[in-house]
């Protein structure tokens, strides 16, 4: 009986944070691990081919809760003075197994503002398509043996395709400060399933800023695989609808290796502590966070995993390659 009702009570708590999640976009903890899906305008930002991989399991102790992969591809293109790139995401949330799949490319223009002053203006457009299926949707009368299922809505189409189009800009000082912006689903397409209702995908909005700080003697900035030791604080603000959330933290950088601490905050209520572990060999980036839930799904929840994987490709060294602006890679 314990276990029944300790079921029922995870599925309740499921089931409300569906409801306040919808119309939201996914919000990754290793934000520059996953720099495009952050922000269109760091297209291009390491200038070499860049293949980067993510995945975050949310709420791990509900079953088939939020499950989301990414992967992305970008490079600098001389001819075209920015960074092109194409992201495909996909997730899966709940039960009922609400997938969302997205396609988006995109291109950041670079402009050398002065010696010092580099900034990325970026435009980016995708396709994307949501799915569900009646069947797999848990009634209350399908815990009756007598009851029967609700039978599905006149108008209900279980799947449904948008266009969609976003912006951004990233502004970096002297290759060690930064600070950028993003606005996503400029249309905000609906996305309901439903052909009388009106379920937009809400606009978001993204402010990012932060910089990098040598603490040894050495001087310049960190590059993957040196032997300084850095620290990159870092502020990230996102907004949609009604959903805000405030992320503080910070990177600490030594050798091949880098530790993050970061606080997330969604006004309304403290959502949780992120920590985070990466390791840089060679071309090859790998970071895992792990998210301690603080708020009232604590203990329900099991919080959030997610895992990184990054390759960056060896390219032909110029003499007048682009300045850089530097972001933290997990």
């Amino acid at each position: 009986m314990l276990k029944y009702w300790k079921i029922l009570f995870l599925s309740l708590l499921f089931v409300v944070s569906c409801v306040r999640l919808q119309s939201q976009d996914l919000s990754y903890s290793q934000f520059y691990a996953n720099p495009l899906y952050l922000n269109p305008a760091m297209a291009g930002t390491e200038y070499c081919p860049r293949i980067s991989i993510n995945y975050r399991n949310q709420w791990p102790s509900l079953p088939k809760a939020f499950v989301s992969y990414s992967a992305s591809y970008d490079q600098y293109v001389d001819f075209l003075h920015g960074g092109v790139g194409v992201i495909v995401n996909y997730d899966q949330a709940g039960q009922a197994a609400i997938n969302n799949l997205s396609v988006n490319a995109m291109y950041a223009y670079k402009l050398n503002v002065s010696d010092e002053v580099v900034t990325n203006f970026a435009i980016q457009a995708g396709y994307g398509q949501r799915s569900t299926s009646w069947e797999d949707f848990v009634f209350i009368s399908d815990l009756d043996p007598n009851g029967a299922p609700p039978n599905q809505p006149p108008g209900f189409t279980d799947n449904i395709s948008y266009v969609d189009f976003s912006t951004g800009f990233l502004l970096g000082i002297s290759e060690k400060y930064y600070v950028g912006g993003a606005v996503h689903h400029l249309t905000q397409p609906s996305i309901s399933f439903l052909n009388e209702s009106d379920n937009l995908l809400n606009m978001k909005i993204t402010a990012q800023a932060g910089a990098t700080f040598e603490l040894d003697q050495g001087g310049g900035y960190y590059r993957s695989g040196s032997s300084g030791l850095s620290v990159s604080p870092n502020i990230l603000y996102q907004q949609q609808g009604d959903f805000k959330h405030l992320n503080l933290g910070a990177y600490l950088s030594a050798s091949y290796f880098t530790a993050g601490l970061w606080y997330r905050h969604a006004f309304e209520n403290p959502d949780a502590v992120i920590l985070s572990l990466g390791v840089l060999y060679n071309n090859l980036r790998f970071g895992y966070s792990y998210d301690f839930t603080i708020s009232q799904l604590s203990l329900a929840s099991g919080g959030a995993h997610e895992v990184s994987l990054a390759w960056i490709f060896d390219c032909s060294e110029k003499s007048k390659r682009p300045k850089a602006i530097k972001c933290p890679s997990f």
